[in-house]
């Protein structure tokens, strides 16, 4: 249950992040940083949730490109620009990120039953 409510404060508080502007110095890293959550965030969950894997990588592929759509559409919503638009690089950077943790993972999994 606790990782439940680590879960959602942490979708919570990366929502909120992803939805606000990047202070101005981040602002020329924007892909990088993508790339760079989501591999962290990739390394955090399978850390928290080893035996769902796979539900995380498809949970962060449907994540990231939601919130991409939540950007867009919160400049309708709320009628005033607060982030920027849909962007399907965005989105391949996310997926960079992901597979960037999930590579190793993957090798090293199938490395320790070739081992057994």
């Amino acid at each position: 249950m606790n990782k439940v409510l680590l879960l959602i404060a942490l979708i919570v508080t990366s929502v909120i992040g992803f939805m606000v502007k990047l202070p101005k110095p981040l602002r020329g890293f924007g892909f990088e940083l993508h790339a760079a959550f989501y591999c962290l965030a990739s390394i955090f969950l399978l850390i928290l949730f080893p035996k769902r894997h796979f539900l995380v990588l498809i949970g962060l592929i449907f994540f990231g490109i939601i919130i991409e759509v939540f950007q867009h559409a919160s400049n309708y919503i709320l009628d005033k620009r607060i982030h920027g638009n849909f962007d399907p690089i965005d989105i391949q950077y996310n997926l960079i990120g992901v597979f960037l943790a999930f590579i190793p993972f993957y090798l090293i999994k199938i490395l320790r039953k070739l081992m057994i």
